[in-house]
């Protein structure tokens, strides 16, 4: 419940905070993500830029051994994407509004703080999202 909550508050404030567009030009989508722990089943927010956005406001854990990620968006609809320690990611599955989903992009840490439930991750992320 305090991780929930921690992970809420910081990904309300990341948005807030008006992080500067980082994308390419190929970019038709970017956001936020934050992120607590680097351990199997650590929790993660992400945040579209496009408040409209069917993933806008997803949530999900990642496996640090797999290096892959699933998200929840609000109507409970999953997609999963493969990420890779050089900054990128690939959708590689998912469930309704996700089944045919053909996403992937970049990702970039700008933020590192080490707290008492793990390390968190404040990150910009974009890339082409064809959801």
């Amino acid at each position: 419940m305090q991780t929930t909550k921690m992970l809420a508050c910081l990904g309300a404030l990341a948005a807030c905070l008006g992080l500067p567009n980082v994308g390419r030009a190929a970019d038709n989508c970017s956001g936020v993500s934050v992120q607590v722990g680097m351990h199997i089943g650590n929790a993660i927010v992400s945040l579209n830029d496009d408040h409209s956005a069917p993933d806008h406001m997803a949530v999900g854990v990642c496996d640090a051994t797999t290096l892959r990620c699933t998200y929840k968006d609000k109507d409970g609809d999953t997609w999963t994407d493969d990420v890779s320690v050089a900054g990128t990611w690939k959708t590689v599955g998912g469930t309704g509004k996700y089944a045919n989903a053909k996403s992937s992009g970049w990702s970039k840490t700008i933020r590192m703080e080490v707290g008492p439930e793990g390390t968190i991750y404040i990150g910009v992320w974009g890339g082409e999202c064809n959801m």
